[in-house]
């Protein structure tokens, strides 16, 4: 057995020089994941109260736009969480210190 036996061939698959990594460049967090769909969920929401208000008298408008602006203050709370949690990440990971 020659020393050129000893080791593995090498396939060349024409791909280019470069490959993927193993783990993803956009890491997000399972809490950071949740809250985006939480902040996804709102959004498609909005959407359906704003089509509503398109042809709504000026009761259910009034009805329609406190319940927007309800919307509106739960995204301002995930928004916050979402962040805080963005920063726990960074933290864990090692690229923020730590807060004291």
């Amino acid at each position: 057995m020659s020393s050129d036996d000893r080791h593995l061939p090498v396939i060349e698959d024409g791909l280019d020089d470069e490959v993927p990594a193993c783990s993803p460049t956009n890491y997000v967090s399972n809490e950071e994941a949740s809250l985006l769909a939480s902040m996804r969920r709102l959004h498609e929401r909005s959407k359906e109260l704003r089509r509503e208000m398109g042809g709504a008298g000026p009761e259910d408008r009034a009805r329609l736009e406190a319940a927007l602006e309800e919307l509106r203050e739960e995204w301002r709370t995930l928004a916050k969480r979402r962040e805080r949690a963005y920063v726990n990440k960074m933290v864990a990971l090692g690229h923020l210190p730590p807060n004291r």
